[in-house]
């Protein structure tokens, strides 16, 4: 199992401990590769009144590429509905920081030409970014995802 497989299982049980009243299913990777048959993210999450659909990402160094972000397109379609939190947990495990990005700030990123997400703009307030917080575990970090819930209500 890869570091992000292991990262997804991590955020599963996470998410179990710091929001236990909520749903999350984890959609099946699709492996047919045929066109079409992709997954709009790895994890659909409800908690009333907010669904969440999540990506998940591990990625080492500075930069998270879009190149390695193919389900950008599926995501950006469901942003205009009226309580769906569409949207990428990036792990920047070279910086121990776990992060969600809406898929707006990637929308607004392509707009600006830009090729990545920068670790920079965890900081700067030009670009939608939650920090989740987060402890180191030898390797992973465990996330309180209790955070993004409370940041919708806000």
């Amino acid at each position: 199992m890869d570091l992000g497989k292991k990262f997804e299982a991590h955020l599963r049980e996470n998410w179990k401990n710091s929001v236990p009243d909520s749903f999350l299913y984890r959609l099946n990777d699709q492996m047919s590769g045929y066109q079409g048959s992709s997954n709009i993210s790895d994890f659909i999450g409800f908690k009333a009144p907010n669904l969440f659909l999540i990506e998940c990402k591990a990625h080492a160094g500075n930069t998270f590429p879009f190149s390695d972000f193919r389900q950008y397109e599926g995501l950006v379609k469901w942003k205009d509905i009226a309580g769906v939190r569409a949207g990428v947990v990036l792990w920047l495990y070279d910086h121990d920081i776990v992060c969600w990005i809406p898929i707006t700030t990637f929308e607004q990123l392509k707009q600006e030409n830009k090729k990545s997400f920068n670790v920079k703009m965890v900081s700067d307030d030009n670009y939608e970014c939650l920090v989740l917080p987060s402890v180191k575990k030898r390797t992973f970090m465990d996330t309180d995802y209790s955070a993004l819930i409370k940041y919708y209500e806000e």
